[in-house]
């Protein structure tokens, strides 16, 4: 077996692991943009950058950690 095939399974669980963390902080950004928006809105807010939040909310702490864990995903790539 050759060095890299042994590393594969690795790459392979750190890429899923970050795809589950991008994917988690996108559910709790969403569940937050609801409660502030509005389940009629808070689609719209998201594309339109409205649902980024003002700094030192809630809404901007969560929206900041999901672009941190959606770059450390697409940066795998």
């Amino acid at each position: 077996m050759s060095r890299e095939t042994r590393r594969a399974p690795e790459t392979t669980i750190s890429r899923l692991t970050l795809l589950q963390a991008s994917k988690a902080a996108d559910a709790a950004w969403m569940a937050e943009v609801v409660a502030v928006f509005g389940e009629r809105e808070a689609r719209m807010a998201r594309f339109q950058d409205r649902a980024n939040g003002e700094p030192g909310t809630r809404l901007r702490e969560l929206y900041d950690k999901f672009v941190a864990a959606s770059e450390a995903y697409t940066s795998t790539s």
